[in-house]
């Protein structure tokens, strides 16, 4: 029997190079958003693709790689939204507002992703954790460091340690959704929909920067 041309060996056809790669993270994306991250099963991710479940196993090993390989996804398009945010021309406090709504988003458009990279990051092995510092954290960090320094510089932000704020910030926005489930029975959230984000957004930054700005001035 001819090798399928074009194919690298051992690849399962049905999936050109990359495409197949592509279209299995789309897939589950989608069905992590659709049914919860712990229900999906690489079976449905590979028909969601339209590819042969065995292109999983050639492109991410197991489940476990996929989840990995979606963790990198998610945290990249996260990590475009804070730089964009830092690099804006507003004020400080602006700036810190225009991030936490850019979490906030982020987390709308993938509400697994806080669970997916609580358990992956926390959970994981040290490579994992170690490739999240180094492609996430502390982009992430340095980025938003710079509107602190702007802040304190300007006189706009009192004297703040970055190393309490900004996981208070990253908490705040992760645990919304992480606490979806308590939200539908306590408050009858049944969606973080785009006008509940939004509200959540506006009352996050409103804590945030009542506890940064010096005393005599109001949230921006």
């Amino acid at each position: 029997m001819t090798e399928t041309r074009g194919r690298k060996p051992g690849r399962p056809a049905g999936g050109h190079s990359g495409e197949g790669r592509a279209a299995l993270l789309k897939a589950a994306q989608e069905l992590m958003a659709e049914q919860g991250l712990p229900r999906v099963t690489l079976r449905e991710v590979a028909e969601r693709a339209g590819v042969q479940p065995g292109l999983v196993n050639y492109y991410f090993g197991n489940k476990q790689g996929l989840l990995r390989a979606v963790v990198r996804e998610v945290a990249s398009e996260m990590l475009a939204r804070v730089q964009a945010t830092a690099a804006g021309e507003g004020s400080p406090p602006e700036r810190v507002r225009e991030f936490i709504h850019g979490m906030i988003e982020a987390n709308t458009a993938a509400p697994y992703a806080p669970r997916l990279i609580m358990e992956q990051v926390l959970f994981g092995d040290s490579a994992i954790v170690e490739e999240f510092v180094e492609s996430f954290a502390r982009p992430n960090l340095k980025a938003m460091l710079e509107v602190f320094d702007d802040g304190v510089g300007s006189g706009r932000f009192r004297e703040i340690d970055p190393k309490y704020v900004l996981p208070a910030m990253a908490g705040a926005c992760a645990f919304f959704f992480l606490g979806s489930p308590l939200l539908r029975r306590i408050y009858g959230i049944e969606a973080i929909d785009s006008e509940v984000a939004r509200e959540f957004a506006e009352s996050t930054a409103e804590l945030i920067l009542h506890g940064i700005l010096r005393r005599a001035e109001s949230p921006a």
